[in-house]
This record gives C-alpha cells, sequence and structure tokens, in this order.
C-alpha cells in the first residue's frame, strides 16, 4: 500500500494546466457515452456480429467489475493520502477497486482489436488501453491496483468470450433464448437493485453502478431479441451517406436519454436510483431496437 500511494504522490505532484487538461481528455475515452458511440456504430454500421461481440464484452466486464466492486469495497485514494490533489473526481464514483474506466477501455478497445485482427488497429487500442489506465492515476481517483484490476476484467473478457459470443451470434435460435433469458433475469434484478436503493436498504455506493449494468443489460437483451425476431437486419456494402446520417440520429436518441431525460426527472424531482436505471434501460433497449424503427424511415434497409 506504502508503493501504491508513493505513485500517487508522484503524480499529485506533477500536476499542471497542461497536463491536468491532458489527463481528462484521455480519460474520456473509457466514457460511457464515448464507449457506446463507438460500439454502436459498428454495431450499426459496420459489422453486426462484431458489434454484438464488442458489447458483449463491455457489458460482461461491466458486469464482473460491478460485483468486484459491491463484495470489495475498497475505498478511494483521497481517503487514505492526506492532501492528494485529485482532478475530475466527480467520475469516480462507487468504490475504488477496480477502475470501472478501465475496465471499460479494455474491454471495449481489446474486443475491437481481437475482432478486427488488424495489426495498426490493434496498437491503438493497446495505446488507449494504457492510456486510460494511466488517466486514472495521474488524475489521482484510482489505486494503481485498481487500473490492474481493471486491466485484468477488461482484458480477460475481451479475451476469453469474443469467440463465445461470435458463435452464439451465429446460432441465431439460441442468442434469441439465451438474450431472452437475459432480458428477464437482468431487468428484475435492476428492478428489485432500483427499490432496494431508492429504499436505502444497501449501500448506494456498493449498488448503484451495478444496478446500471444491469439495466442497460437487460435493456440491450430485450432489444436484441425482439429485433432478430422481427428484423434481423444485415448491414448493406456501402451507402456511407445513409449509414452517417442513421448514426446521428441513432447517437442524438442516445444523447436525449442520457442526459435529457436526466434533466426532465431532476426537474420534476424525481431522480433517483430507479429512474437512473430507467435510462440505461432505454438506452441498452434502443441500441439494439433501433434498426427496427430506422427500417420504417429508410435509415435501415
Amino acid at each position: 500500500m506504502e508503493i501504491q500511494k508513493q505513485v500517487l504522490l508522484f503524480f499529485s505532484g506533477i500536476h499542471t494546466g497542461v497536463l491536468n487538461t491532458l489527463a481528462q481528455i484521455i480519460t474520456i475515452f473509457g466514457e460511457e457515452f464515448l464507449l457506446i458511440a463507438v460500439a454502436v456504430f459498428v454495431y450499426w454500421n459496420v459489422n453486426k456480429k462484431k458489434g454484438f461481440v464488442i458489447c458483449m464484452s463491455l457489458l460482461n466486464a461491466l458486469t464482473a467489475m460491478g460485483i468486484s466492486k459491491a463484495v470489495i469495497r475498497f475505498p478511494r485514494p483521497w481517503t487514505r493520502i492526506e492532501n492528494l490533489e485529485t482532478v475530475r473526481q466527480h467520475t469516480a464514483t462507487g468504490y475504488s477497486f477496480p477502475s470501472g474506466h478501465t475496465t471499460c477501455a479494455a474491454s471495449t478497445y481489446g474486443a475491437i482489436a481481437v475482432e478486427f485482427k488488424k495489426r495498426w488497429l490493434s496498437i491503438i487500442c493497446a495505446v488507449m488501453i494504457a492510456l486510460v489506465g494511466i488517466s486514472r492515476m495521474y488524475l489521482c481517483v484510482h489505486w494503481p491496483m485498481d487500473v490492474f484490476g481493471g486491466l485484468v476484467i477488461g482484458c480477460g473478457s475481451a479475451l476469453l468470450l469474443s469467440a463465445v459470443f461470435e458463435r452464439l451470434f451465429d446460432d441465431k435460435e439460441r442468442s434469441i433464448r439465451v438474450a431472452t433469458v437475459l432480458a428477464v433475469v437482468m431487468t428484475l434484478l435492476s428492478v428489485v437493485f432500483s427499490i432496494l436503493l431508492v429504499l436505502e436498504k444497501v449501500d448506494f455506493d456498493a449498488f448503484d453502478d451495478l444496478n446500471i449494468t444491469f439495466a442497460i443489460y437487460g435493456g440491450l437483451a430485450l432489444g436484441y431479441t425482439l429485433e432478430r425476431k422481427t428484423y434481423d437486419y444485415e448491414i448493406e456494402e456501402g451507402r456511407w451517406g445513409r449509414k452517417v446520417i442513421r448514426y446521428l440520429v441513432g447517437m442524438a436518441v442516445v444523447a436525449a436519454i442520457l442526459f435529457g431525460l436526466k434533466a426532465v426527472f431532476n426537474a420534476v424531482g424525481i431522480y433517483n436510483s430507479a429512474t437512473r436505471a430507467l435510462r440505461y434501460f432505454l438506452v441498452g433497449f434502443w441500441g439494439c431496437y433501433y434498426p427496427v424503427i430506422g427500417r420504417k424511415t429508410g435509415l435501415f434497409d
């Protein structure tokens, strides 16, 4: 622990305006909105199966991370180190171990590298994963062991589960059955934990992030089930003009759900763990069901 303290004190001691800005830009590459944007771009426009695998790598890593946080409950660095200068502390939610940003970056970019198997892309993904992890330590919001734990969970999810989910996607009927079960289980878990969190029966810091993961997992599984049953779209070759338009429209809806709906809930005084989970459920559902709606408007074939 003493070595970890010295590492963070070193980073705290070299804080400058320029480096702080750079680290905050880098850390965004491990945050939810950008990672959702990357995953759905692949799923809607590039390769549906690869997009599915990337989403599943991220969601399963998030689930493992959330359970780890809820069980281990390790405190954040600023609660153990006096006079530690932190930056962008508001992005550090819940307990400390493992690092959520590092987990998300490693699982998403790791899955991209595994799925596309291009040397130049793999190098970029590896650099992004490393930089996100370093940024969390530079900002002094995570211990080095948190970053290492996030790397293990995220990279492990990408490397070990990608082939499993490729095979699952190829077996359409089986994937629909699995997704249906996941939709029911994850949604029920989110409903239960939302109630417990609103009633303050469980530790908010331990379970709120995990509840969000259950919600988005449940929504995505439901949307996937309905889309593959009713449409099962295939991505067309070329036509990038239309692809760009449908991507921008789709992401505008994601932004409206994440930011617009949050503002509405805050304005009417009902923003809590339950309505927060509802937003993420809707994001997950939209991510997979959007092609069904887009087909009716000509955005998808």
